[in-house]
């Protein structure tokens, strides 16, 4: 049975992003398999997302959550309050941001792509401009900075950035076989740039400044600018409809943003103060129960 965590309403968020101090998990935006046995915990300081699919084995009938598709699509973004993603606003905010997560990849060298994970980027409405400049290049887009776990002949998975308006980069040619990956995404909001980073055993691949945008967009200085978005990370079950039931589990036990621990071992720092301290308790008990029903 299908367990939900830290579901909440998605409203939008004007961001001072470099108070992020928390995540909020979205399971099943892509539900394939809307049956499968989803879990989200937080234990020890590591978020760990879960699935395994019961390859479409819902109730009886013409239930839509039995019915067999490609992949389940889970999601965690960086939030200010506990309960919403956090939305950066180029314009608005113009300073640098910088996320450094550290996960692991469970099951790892299969024959084919069955699991990948890694950083999530998801463009939203400018809510201030008109429909005609939101619509331009089509607004909803997502990107992602992909870790895949299947063996490539014994190479490992494939490390690389594409989607939305996120410029492609193939991972400095990192292939990955199993064990703690450290995966780092900047912006520059000064010249609208972004920069990828990959860390992986003493390995170090690190891309130019590239360019986001895609040719159909004009606004925000036409094709090189990546729009008002959210970011966090993602765990996607591949192949249900070819009978995956394995599943598979990604933990982050390290998310930084701009340096600051959201989450792992100085994560108690809620306000960000660099003290764990009787503030912190505070700001929690004053926050308790918002958006839950109390």
């Amino acid at each position: 049975m299908k367990r939900l965590f830290a579901v909440g309403v998605a409203t939008v968020v004007l961001a001072l992003w470099a108070q992020a101090q928390s995540v909020v998990v979205r399971p099943y935006v892509w539900h394939d398999d809307a049956s499968s046995n989803f879990s989200a915990t937080l234990t020890n300081g590591c978020l760990t997302l879960s699935d395994t699919s019961t390859d479409c084995q819902g109730p009886t009938g013409a239930d839509w959550y039995s019915q067999c598709g490609f992949a389940n699509r889970h999601i965690w973004f960086l939030s200010l309050d506990g309960i919403n993603p956090a939305i950066f606003d180029p314009d608005a905010n113009g300073s640098s941001l910088e996320l450094e997560v550290t996960f692991n990849l469970t099951p790892v060298m299969q024959d084919g792509r069955t699991v990948e994970s890694g950083l999530f980027f998801l463009e939203r409405p400018f809510p201030r401009y008109p429909r005609s400049i939101n619509d331009q290049g089509n607004w909803f887009a997502d990107g992602v900075l992909m870790v895949a776990n299947e063996s490539a002949g014994g190479n490992g998975g494939e490390v690389a950035a594409f989607g939305g308006r996120m410029p492609f980069w193939n991972g400095g040619g990192v292939r990955y076989q199993g064990g703690p990956i450290t995966l780092v995404f900047r912006y520059d909001g000064q010249t609208k740039r972004v920069q990828y980073e990959v860390r992986y055993g003493t390995t170090t691949a690190t891309s130019g400044w590239l360019n986001p945008g895609d040719s159909a967009s004009t606004y925000n200085g036409g094709p090189h600018g990546l729009r008002y978005f959210s970011i966090g990370g993602y765990l996607q079950i591949n192949g249900i409809n070819n009978g995956n039931t394995q599943g598979g589990t990604a933990q982050w036990c390290s998310i930084k943003f701009n340096g600051k621990s959201v989450l792992g071992p100085t994560s108690g720092d809620v306000n960000l103060d660099g003290c764990v301290d009787d503030a912190d308790l505070l700001t929690v008990l004053f926050n308790f129960g918002t958006g839950c029903g109390n």
